[in-house]
């Protein structure tokens, strides 16, 4: 993929390039007089549909949850490859590839079911037509990302500030099931290209904060290809713990037969010694990787 030029650059393609920018100019325009609830209403309508695309896209996903002790040596770690990919039936499943023996309990802390969900469903795509009654949306202004012009728009779960709801969710201990944060709508496909906040609520479980860049995917949809975030767990009880989360996407294929599979939905290779021994640093992740920039092609 290439990155998109929204300027003329040689005047030797003026007469090609002048309808295409042209035409981006006016849609911009056109996107820059509408409501922000109209806004609202489009990207949110365009995140519903991409969570079905999504489901017809098989792809890899390499997660990786780092507990970090004293100068950020690790103490700990989450480390797993999957590969989201169709059976038989056409159905997507997940088949883990790689997976070593977690250290991160040692250190401190556990992976659960709400942490897995957060991971693979409410981080890669933060807020649908059908989410939008559970949420509060306040538009902040414009902001350019990379070549990027975009609306940016404060997101806060109504839970939030309802009492009695919050009390229901902690008695059915319901947790990290909402998006609070930002997030960034490009002003000319209205698609999202990037989340930055946390799953929220809160109860007994703490949830890190994230920031999620999307990419364009066939021309048409913008895809999640790269979360990180660093920060430092406060619980209620006990010490507070740091952590250091990575999961990039890539790979994605729209379904075709030549990406289904056969025989068990999961398959765990060990990797022995891939895992850093716990008090050591580990150099693959010393110098944290830039996140990609919001690309077209």
């Amino acid at each position: 993929m290439t990155m998109i030029k929204r300027s003329l650059l040689w005047l030797s393609l003026a007469g090609a390039l002048v309808a295409p920018l042209a035409a981006a100019r006016a849609q911009q325009a056109t996107t820059d007089r509408l409501a922000p609830e109209e806004i609202i209403r489009r990207f949110t309508s365009k995140e519903s549909e991409l969570r079905e695309v999504w489901k017809e896209y098989a792809y890899r996903q390499e997660t990786r949850l780092q507990v970090l002790g004293p100068a950020n040596t690790v103490s700990g770690e989450f480390y797993q490859v999957s590969d989201f990919v169709f059976n038989d039936a056409g159905k997507r499943i997940e088949r883990i590839v790689k997976a070593p023996p977690a250290t991160i309990e040692q250190a401190g802390l556990v992976m659960t079911a709400e942490d897995r969900n957060a991971l693979i469903n409410l981080q890669p795509f933060a807020l649908a037509a059908e989410d939008l009654p559970n949420y509060r949306l306040s538009y902040v202004g414009k902001e350019k990302i990379d070549e990027l012009n975009t609306h940016v728009f404060e997101v806060t779960p109504k839970i939030l500030a309802d009492p009695r709801e919050l009390k229901r969710a902690r008695d059915q201990n319901i947790e990290g099931k909402y998006f609070q944060g930002r997030i960034w709508v490009d002003d000319q496909d209205l698609q999202i290209v990037k989340t930055a906040g946390k799953t929220v609520p809160e109860f007994k479980q703490r949830f890190p904060r994230f920031e999620t860049y999307r990419e364009n995917i066939d021309g048409r949809y913008w895809f999640p290809t790269y979360t990180a975030g660093d920060d430092e767990l406060v619980f209620e009880r006990g010490p507070s713990i740091k952590v250091r989360l990575l999961v990039r996407y890539r790979d994605y294929r729209q379904f075709q037969s030549d990406v289904k599979i056969t025989g068990a939905s999961e398959e765990v290779e060990e990797t022995p010694g891939k895992t850093p021994e716990p008090g050591k640093p580990n150099p693959q992740e010393e110098k944290k990787p830039e996140p990609p920039k919001p690309r077209k092609p």
